[in-house]
């Protein structure tokens, strides 16, 4: 029996204040909506007889998360349950002085915040529709509100590519000097990403063109994704449910069972074979190459 130590719940999807060159936004096909703080909290009890198993619990997928004005009420869930390391990804538009207090005061573990140039250009180039003046506002201001309110640690994340690959050295030595690594922050990046050739121009952004792609992936080995209707997604690049792996809000499913199952067993198995042709999302998806380079340059 295999148990995840990563589980990541959808909170809303199909609902972004960006459009970032790297994103596979344009194939997204589920009807957006947001998942209630009722079905939120019948989420968590199918995961409370494995919570001993899990590491980090993420509240965020297929969209941008504070968009959902619930999550704050979904955070101090979680905690109320004792998940571990509960956190989200965001792209800061969102992070107001308001959301950014009632989510310290709700027990929020880890924010990660996408900043992806070190200059207004680079930024916002990549991350379209954003005001990288206004992303570093929010950021520096959550930090100055966080001793009162909360303890979170902040992790900044940049999306290494080719437009921005050579800002990275620099963007980690300024962005270290507003943390705090007492409270755990960091400075993160990851090559851009891709699977099943959904992002536009992917080798004109791809810093690693042509390396080869680890056979492990922990998408399928370590995290499982429940989307914002209760589907059990394979990975982070099933944007669409496309495996039918089945649906722990409906259906009557122990979702450990299904993690178990045969969609994710013959995965393991090709993967671990080495056969990754015609395995899709898999032959194209470059993400474990980019989790095995974090940080290097």
């Amino acid at each position: 029996m295999i148990y995840p130590i990563h589980l990541q719940v959808e909170p809303l999807n199909g609902a972004c204040t960006a459009r970032c060159a790297m994103c596979s936004i344009d194939s997204w096909k589920r009807k957006p909506e947001v998942m209630s703080s009722y079905d939120f909290g019948r989420v968590l009890e199918k995961f409370l007889p494995y919570k001993k198993h899990l590491k980090y619990l993420s509240i965020f997928g297929w969209g941008e998360p504070l968009l959902d004005k619930g999550l704050e009420a979904k955070v101090r869930m979680a905690k109320y349950h004792e998940f571990p390391s509960v956190g989200f990804a965001t792209n800061c538009t969102e992070l107001t002085y308001r959301r950014g207090r009632a989510l310290l005061e709700a027990g929020l573990d880890t924010i990660i915040c996408s900043v992806d140039g070190l200059t207004q250009r680079t930024h916002e180039s990549i991350r379209v529709g954003t005001d990288f003046h206004q992303v570093a506002k929010k950021i520096w201001q959550f930090l100055e509100i966080r001793p009162r309110f909360g303890h979170p640690k902040v992790i900044i994340r940049f999306i290494r590519q080719k437009s921005n690959e050579k800002e990275w050295p620099d963007f980690k030595r300024r962005w270290e000097k507003r943390l705090d690594h007492s409270y755990g922050d960091a400075v993160v990046s990851f090559d851009v990403v891709d699977a099943a050739g959904k992002i536009k121009d992917y080798d004109g952004k791809d810093v690693r063109s042509g390396e080869e792609v680890p056979l492990y992936c922990n998408q399928i080995h370590e995290r499982i994704t429940i989307m914002s209707n209760g589907d059990i997604a394979l990975c982070c690049a099933d944007d669409n449910a496309d495996f039918h792996i089945g649906n722990i809000l409906t259906e009557d499913i122990d979702p450990i069972k299904a993690y178990n199952g045969a969609v994710f067993k013959r995965y393991r198995k090709l993967l671990k074979a080495g056969d990754r042709k015609g395995l899709l999302p898999c032959e194209t998806c470059t993400i474990p190459r980019s989790d095995l380079r974090k940080d290097r340059v």
